[in-house]
């Protein structure tokens, strides 16, 4: 299991939560499809900077679910800023 965190900006943050309530449709249930399990954070001075901590089982299936139109349809309706997208893995020195 790699535990990620990915932080990056959006256009609209409250836009963004919307897209990761709970339920039918949401983002978690876009990314439970292959396992993974999200945390999301938002920056209180700046509600357009937002976080996610996502548990993933497995690199390659997601890097390859990653790839998919479905989820480059969901960046765009979420309105994120592809270039200011930052992941950072949890490494043992």
């Amino acid at each position: 299991m790699a535990t990620l965190i990915v932080f990056h900006e959006v256009e609209d943050g409250e836009h963004w939560a919307k897209a990761w309530q709970e339920g039918a449709g949401s983002r978690h249930e876009l990314f439970a499809q292959i396992g993974v399990s999200a945390r999301t954070f938002k920056d209180a001075e700046n509600p357009d900077s937002v976080g996610l901590i996502l548990e993933v089982p497995d690199m390659a299936s997601f890097q390859t679910f990653m790839a998919t139109d479905e989820v480059r349809q969901g960046m765009e309706e979420d309105r994120l800023k592809l270039d200011s997208m930052r992941m950072l893995g949890e490494f043992t020195p």
